[in-house]
């Protein structure tokens, strides 16, 4: 009897124990095999600390897309809707295939996790930016870009039944106060053709369905496989529709498509992983600081004009920005 409680002893001190920071690494990297579980349940992360990485991610994204946005603008003198598309998304899919590559992810399997979730992300989200595009090159910058930032509002309206998210009423009030600041920014007249005008709007709620499938794909497929899903995707779609109005571009045009590709990579997998950290309700609303990006960049590059209206809409959107944050923190808190 003492020496099988001695065998015991010596198994049961054999054993290895993961500690959680390699659980919460199963989910992201390795070879993804087995049941994915989120980082805040494996006791790796402390659920403020995600959140505030979550929205830092979030704001970095913004800011990238609001970059890429100069680049969009400079190089549409040129080239045609879908040849930029093509370019946006041709070098994420490098990128995120480098990724996969180098983390030795399993691209099938996790793809068949994802099943009709992840492809409902690649395909809405690539309508939502041919649409996005369409609207941009058929109506006045200030209406598409107006409907445009409804996006966090859908996201917030679908996280709730597809996500089973419960949605508070600051965060409510908040959005609703982007939206109040995104139509004082930008004076919108909506007296542009209707069809675009509805392809903008479009594009909002396809965008805000993309983020939130995004959301709940992170439960089955890691972010690089996500990002290099919707960008394969994208890039054969775009490629496709392209060929038609295919415009060789000059070496300086070049230049600025690849820019438009590298600035939405950067944003393309701050976003994915800033929905990895956080619910979707909660961090869809941080994207409004693009507004407040965009007017800066176009004052510093092209030279247009801040005006009062300008800068009084950016400060309402912080502060609605910052009353979710500090309301974030203190229910982490409580919590």
């Amino acid at each position: 009897t003492t020496a099988t409680i001695d065998v015991q002893m010596i198994r049961r001190k054999d054993r290895r124990v993961q500690p959680p920071i390699l659980c919460a690494q199963k989910r992201y990297g390795g070879k993804g095999r087995g049941r994915l579980i989120p980082p805040e349940k494996n006791g790796g992360f402390n659920m403020s600390g995600s959140k505030t990485r979550a929205v830092t991610l979030m704001l970095l994204s913004a800011l990238s897309f609001s970059i890429m946005q100069v680049f969009v603008k400079m190089s549409s003198t040129e080239v045609g809707t879908f040849e930029q598309v093509f370019f946006r998304n041709l070098v994420s899919m490098i990128i995120a295939g480098i990724t996969v590559y180098r983390e030795k992810l399993d691209l099938i399997p996790e793809i068949k996790k994802g099943g009709l979730t992840l492809w409902g992300r690649s395909f809405f989200g690539f309508l939502g930016i041919v649409l996005f595009f369409y609207a941009t090159g058929h109506a006045r910058q200030a209406d598409v870009a107006m409907l445009n930032r409804a996006s966090p509002v859908f996201v917030t309206l679908f996280a709730g039944p597809i996500l089973k998210e419960k949605i508070s009423k600051v965060q409510v009030c908040a959005i609703g106060l982007c939206l109040v600041g995104a139509y004082i920014s930008m004076q919108p007249s909506f007296d542009s053709n209707p069809l675009p005008l509805f392809s903008a709007l479009g594009a909002a709620m396809v965008a805000g369905l993309a983020y939130t499938l995004l959301s709940y794909t992170k439960r089955f497929t890691s972010a690089p496989v996500i990002i290099f899903h919707f960008s394969l995707f994208s890039t054969v779609c775009a490629g496709l529709l392209m060929i038609p109005g295919f415009v060789v571009p000059s070496l300086k045009v070049m230049g600025m498509l690849l820019m438009v590709g590298l600035f939405a990579a950067g944003g393309q997998y701050l976003l994915t992983y800033a929905y990895q950290q956080a619910p979707a309700s909660e961090v869809s609303i941080y994207q409004y600081s693009g507004v407040v990006f965009t007017a800066l960049l176009s004052y510093l590059i092209f030279g247009e004009t801040l005006t009062l209206t300008s800068i009084v809409g950016a400060i309402v959107i912080l502060a609605a920005i910052f009353w979710v944050f500090e309301y974030s923190k203190h229910k982490a808190k409580e919590a």
